[in-house]
Formats: structure tokens, C-alpha cells, sequence
């Protein structure tokens, strides 16, 4: 009955609900801020209309705003549809649409509490920035679909390789972040290129099947360790720093940066040292 009745009246009832949807946000503007104290229910009532045919259409055209309630019927399901849409909608808000990782806003989040976990608790907590190598080629010799088909297989192979507990991000276009909590910079690196050579052995063909090929891809990490004061900038910018390395050196490799707060202890002692010297030199 759903097929059938979409098929009969999809583009009429599209239309009305459209143009009502259109008419509000013009003329009322109701639809320009997500604070309203007073509100209008516009009821139409649809002979014949299921849920499922519904959640089709509203599917379909962006309907899911609407809100839809049974005539003579149990309220519960519709109450569910709701619940369901919400959250498809949460979930993409914090996930990657191609690839289903976690996106970029997930990961500043979570980075930004791990820093605060590992200077509560002075643990390590490594992050590493991994970017395909001429991925621009890909997509330009192959096109756009095979482009999609390496990421979304890039990602699969990292997502299974990491432990459940820590994060991996789609960050940009072909920039991947990992957020590897408890973790130094030594094991960090040996996990680090585990996952290239995991990227060398994968293997595409070709859209006419003719051929394979395979990509490489480099990274950069950097380890905090808790003792010193940072900010989720700084450790981006130091792994930023470090994928760079890697490209300019021939790419397929990891390089790191400094640990943070070595590097920032050194530099304390050495203004400490340089205060004493002046103190009893005068130099």
C-alpha cells in the first residue's frame, strides 16, 4: 500500500507541503531562528498515508522536520520515527559521510579532553596526522568514484587496526587524524608505520579492470606527556609540522616531532642556566 500510494500521490502532496514549508519561512519567517516562543501547527491530513510511506517520501525530499501524528492509531510508532531521525541527524553531525569516521568536529573535541586526561593524570597521549600520498592523482587518473573507493578502504583498514578505544578522524580530503591515548611516541611510531605498510599492501583496480594499483601515505606525529602546558593548536601544528617532514623527504614515511614537554623543559633549564652564569659572570 505504501509504494502504491507514494506512486499516486508524491507529487501533489510534495508540492502542497513545499510550497506551505516556503510560505512560512518567506513570510513568517519562522524558519530564521531556532528559538520560538510561540508556535503554529499547520495539520493536513493524508487519506491512506502510512508511516512507511512517510518516512519514504520525507526521506526522499528533506521532509524530516515535518512532524506526523496518527489519526485513530497508536501514537508509538510515530513517536519512534522521531526519535529515529533524530538520531540519523546526531549522527551526522559528527561523522564523516563517505568514509563514517569520525569528522573533524569529534575530533578537536575528544583531542581537547585527552589533553586535559593526560595532564590531569600525567599519562602520554600520542597524535598522529596521516595524508595519501598524490592522492590528486587518483582521482585525476581514475576519477572521482575510484578516489572515494581508496578512502573509504583506507579507512576501513585503519578503523580495524586501531584499538576500540582510540579515535580515528577524517580530518580533510584525504587527511586522517589519530588520537592514540596512553600511548608514547615509540609505540606510537611502530603503530604509525604498521598502518603504511597496511596502505602499501592494499590494492585497487583499475575501472576498466585491466590494471591495479596501490598508494602509499605519510605521517607525522607528536607525543605529549602531561608535565608541561599545552593546547589542542599546538599538538596539531607539531604533527602538521611533522607530515610535512615526511612529504619533503620522499614521502611514505612517518617523522615525529619533539616531545613537548622536553623540549619545553630543555628550554627552561637553559634560561635557568643562563641566569646563573649571568649572576656569577656577569656575562
Amino acid at each position: 500500500m505504501s509504494a502504491e500510494y507514494i506512486a499516486e500521490n508524491e507529487a501533489s502532496l510534495l508540492d502542497e507541503l513545499l510550497s506551505i514549508r516556503e510560505h512560512f519561512c518567506r513570510e513568517s519567517k519562522t524558519c530564521s531562528s531556532q528559538s520560538c516562543p510561540e508556535g503554529l501547527a499547520v495539520l493536513r491530513i493524508c487519506p491512506g498515508m502510512t508511516l512507511d510511506a512517510w518516512e519514504i517520501l520525507a526521506e526522499r525530499h528533506g521532509l524530516n522536520d515535518w512532524l506526523t501524528v496518527p489519526v485513530n492509531s497508536d501514537m508509538t510508532p510515530h513517536l519512534n520515527h522521531v526519535q529515529n531521525v533524530l538520531q540519523k541527524l546526531s549522527y551526522k553531525t559528527e561523522h564523516d559521510p563517505l568514509t563514517g569516521l569520525s569528522n573533524r568536529r569529534v575530533f578537536e573535541r575528544l583531542l581537547d579532553q585527552e589533553i586535559e586526561r593526560s595532564r590531569r593524570n600525567k599519562t602520554p597521549l600520542s597524535l598522529a596526522i596521516l595524508d595519501l600520498d598524490d592522492f590528486k592523482k587518483v582521482n585525476d587518473t581514475w576519477g572521482h568514484l575510484k578516489g572515494d573507493e581508496v578512502l573509504i578502504d583506507f579507512a576501513e583498514m585503519i578503523a580495524h587496526t586501531l584499538r576500540r578505544y582510540d579515535l580515528v578522524a577524517r580530518i580533510g580530503g584525504e587527511e586522517f587524524a589519530l588520537i592514540l591515548s596512553g600511548v608514547g611516541l615509540f609505540k606510537a611510531k611502530q603503530l604509525v608505520e604498521r598502518l603504511l605498510d597496511k596502505a602499501k599492501a592494499l590494492k585497487f583496480s583499475t575501472p576498466d579492470n585491466s590494471k591495479s594499483f596501490s598508494i602509499t601515505c605519510s605521517a607525522g606525529i607528536v607525543c605529549y606527556k602531561g608535565i608541561v602546558n599545552t593546547d589542542m593548536r599546538q599538538l596539531i601544528d607539531k604533527a602538521d609540522k611533522a607530515l610535512y617532514k615526511a612529504k619533503e623527504s620522499g614521502k611514505d614515511q612517518v617523522c615525529t616531532a619533539d616531545i613537548i614537554d622536553y623540549e619545553s623543559t630543555t628550554r627552561e633549564t637553559l634560561v635557568h642556566a643562563n641566569e646563573k652564569k649571568f649572576l656569577f659572570t656577569g656575562t
